[in-house]
């Protein structure tokens, strides 16, 4: 088991991350079912 990293980063800023990829993946999937609603649109 590696020891543990000395410079890890603040929790704030891993939180934060972990924040604007959850973001960014609830706007793709958004994205990617409005094209799909758009084509299977009657």
């Amino acid at each position: 088991m590696p020891p543990p990293d000395p410079e890890r980063a603040p929790l704030w800023h891993r939180l934060g991350w972990m924040a604007a990829i959850w973001v960014a993946s609830v706007a793709a999937l958004a994205l990617v079912a409005g094209a799909l609603r758009l084509v299977l649109a009657p």
